[in-house]
């Protein structure tokens, strides 16, 4: 009877469901049919993650994957990101024009792949265990003659609660910057800093309380740049020195505007995944940044910072340089590997790294796993 190869992804985000998708959808191999569990700490989707940019090679993937027609029937298409100077209103340049993007809610995407996992996973399935608390991981044998045992917790609010213990060939560590396999099995001393800063970002409803006119449209029209164009067509940076106001569209109905900022925010320990903001605060913080990008040409943007009922912060943090992406059997994907900063390609990024380590470890039937996780090494 073929032994099977036991794969346990560590995190249902977007590097995760995309690898577990991968993994579905490569040839089988007779010798070694393929065994996954997927272990997710939260109890269910997260939202906090804000509105993300995939680029049309992450599209590629995600089409392929069979999520791309699910997610974008619930983005906004992005024909190009246009920069505009503050000062001015001036358009300064075009970004990618004509090419196939799209920009999300990070918890849109991460539902569409969750769902295409269900639909692909036939008979066998997959477990998808949400509310699955890590307690242990260790690793026994070599990595030719061995394995892992992965211990968890589910609590009353989880599917199948109680205590279990999985065995595994491979463990995949998706599981974000503050990665638990990361630090319990493959480099324990790379531990991850708080740069100083958070991504601020809110949603703008232009046809809630605040909006004045009768539809989304009519209010987006009235905003304008110095040659009297629309101020966002699809996604545009408003750009004042060193400092940057990121505004998109994020969902089909474009009536409402996504908007973040990158800002010196205090570390809070009891939040290291992000936090909403309410009360007195909010007001702060649409405060400080009408005062961040107040005095220059487009004096819209005061209107469009007000029309945000909703903020919260997203902290940035980073690893250092030249890590380590594996140890023995567990290999880390994603920011869990290669945390990057807010710059519109972190999500496509570990979508990438799922797809490229599925190929590999489909591979499994002539090649042992130390050679397999230096030949995704090579080619990442």
């Amino acid at each position: 009877m073929p032994k099977p190869f036991r794969v346990v992804i560590v995190g249902a985000g977007p590097a995760g469901l995309a690898a577990a998708l991968a993994l579905i959808k490569q040839p089988p191999v007779p010798s070694s049919p393929l065994h996954l569990t997927v272990l997710e700490v939260r109890d269910r989707v997260q939202t906090l993650g804000g509105a993300v940019n995939l680029t049309p090679l992450a599209l590629r993937y995600l089409d392929w994957l069979g999520a791309g027609a699910g997610l974008r029937r619930r983005a906004a298409a992005v024909s190009a990101i246009e920069v505009v100077a503050h000062r001015t209103g001036a358009l300064l340049g075009r970004l990618w024009p004509g090419v196939d993007a799209v920009r999300a809610q990070r918890r849109v995407v991460v539902e569409a792949l969750r769902d295409a996992v269900h639909e692909a996973s036939g008979p066998e399935g997959v477990d998808v265990v949400y509310g699955a608390r890590i307690s242990a991981m260790r690793e026994f044998g070599t990595p030719d003659c061995g394995g892992l045992v992965v211990t968890y917790v589910v609590g009353g609010g989880g599917s199948s609660p109680g205590r279990h213990v999985l065995e595994a060939d491979v463990v995949v560590g998706c599981d974000g910057i503050h990665s638990q396999v990361r630090a319990a099995l493959v480099e324990p001393g790379r531990g991850e800093t708080y740069s100083g800063k958070c991504s601020t970002y809110g949603y703008a409803d232009l046809r809630g309380e605040r909006a004045a006119c009768a539809s989304g449209s009519e209010l987006a029209g009235s905003w304008v740049r110095a040659d009297g164009s629309p101020l966002v067509t699809d996604t545009t940076v408003v750009a004042k020195g060193g400092e940057a106001l990121l505004a998109t569209y994020f969902e089909p109905s474009r009536e409402k505007l996504y908007l973040a900022v990158v800002n010196a925010v205090p570390e809070r320990e009891d939040a290291r995944e992000g936090w909403s903001v309410h009360g007195a605060d909010k007001e702060g913080i649409r405060r400080s940044i009408r005062e961040m990008f107040e005095g220059g040409a487009l004096k819209c943007l005061g209107e469009i910072v007000d029309l945000c009922e909703e903020w919260f912060f997203f902290p940035v943090y980073m690893l250092p340089p030249e890590g380590r992406w594996c140890s023995g059997r567990a290999i880390l994907i994603g920011d869990a590997a290669h945390a990057m900063p807010p710059q519109g390609e972190g999500t496509g990024v570990a979508i990438e790294d799922g797809v490229l380590l599925a190929c590999v470890l489909s591979r499994r039937a002539t090649r042992d796993i130390p050679t397999m996780f230096r030949d995704y090494e090579t080619l990442r």
